[in-house]
């Protein structure tokens, strides 16, 4: 007996809930901040000012200080999956799951290819090649000089040059992070193993990070490439209640005869960063 799978389509909110959960496996996502409602673009501003605070007294005095307002605009881009796979090729994996929820189930086949295309966009992405859309951009930030390639022998070298080059104004935030590629990472656990000096916090439990500053393992970040900010100012945008995105399950059997099902995703995506000057580049 032929198996029968009902044919699905979902937009906008109910769309969004199965292509947010495949965004949430690109590793960076986890430390940037994510806007979820973006249709096109977004203004993101940043305020600041110096010398606001006066001493009181029983007048109004205008304070002499200015504010500044920083404005960036994140953009969001439209990305597609049209496949068709054999029943075959998925069903014994499916009956063995016993999931009810095949839309869910299907998903699955595309979330790695999903979450790979995003992860690897937001830091070596630019929108002229098909399926990316422009990574962060390190213009306005500030640099910072590795020695050489990194290696074992020189990773912590270079990670305390680029600790120094950090903007003083978020050195010390909560959220501030050091970005970098699993190969990296890898250079930085040999050279701590040798010199014994894991970071382990008060509960003997191992923290990726660097004189005090976290350490983000995110495998789309480029060869010889780190970067220093804070989550509060990486953002990633995608517009996950809105029509454009959708998926798609359809049971080509009563359609074409064959003995495929087609697979549809549709979403958004995009990256920025609210304030450059207070991002670091080191490459």
């Amino acid at each position: 007996m032929a198996l029968t799978i009902t044919s699905s389509s979902y937009a906008g909110k109910h769309a969004g809930l199965y292509v947010n959960a495949a965004l949430n496996m690109a590793k960076s996502l986890e430390y940037m901040t994510v806007r979820e409602n973006v249709n096109y673009k977004e203004v993101i501003n940043r305020v600041s000012g110096a010398n606001l605070v006066k001493d009181a007294s029983c007048d109004f005095t205008e304070n002499s200080a200015t504010l500044t307002t920083n404005e960036q605009v994140l953009f969001v881009e439209p990305f597609q999956i049209n496949i068709d796979v054999c029943k075959s090729t998925m069903i014994s994996d499916w009956a063995y799951e016993q999931q009810d929820d095949f839309v869910a189930y299907a998903m699955t086949y595309l979330s790695d290819s999903i979450a790979d295309s995003i992860e690897s966009s937001i830091w070596t992405g630019t929108t002229g090649t098909s399926g990316q859309f422009d990574a962060l951009s390190s213009s306005g930030m500030a640099s910072s000089s590795a020695s050489a390639a990194y290696t074992a022998a020189n990773i912590v070298a270079n990670l305390q040059t680029l600790a120094g080059d950090i903007p003083a104004a978020v050195y010390g935030k909560d959220d501030l992070y050091i970005y970098m590629n699993k190969a990296t990472y890898r250079f930085y656990i040999s050279a701590i193993s040798a010199l014994s000096a894991f970071p382990f916090n008060h509960m003997g439990q191992y923290t990726p990070e660097f004189e005090g500053i976290k350490i983000a393992v995110c495998p789309g970040v480029a060869t010889n490439t780190m970067w220093a900010g804070t989550k509060s100012n990486a953002f990633f945008g995608t517009s996950l209640n809105s029509d454009l995105t959708e998926v798609k399950v359809l049971d080509m059997a009563d359609l074409d005869g064959s003995n495929n099902v087609r697979m549809v995703a549709r979403w958004t995506a995009g990256v920025q960063v609210g304030v450059p000057a207070d991002f670091t580049k080191q490459s």
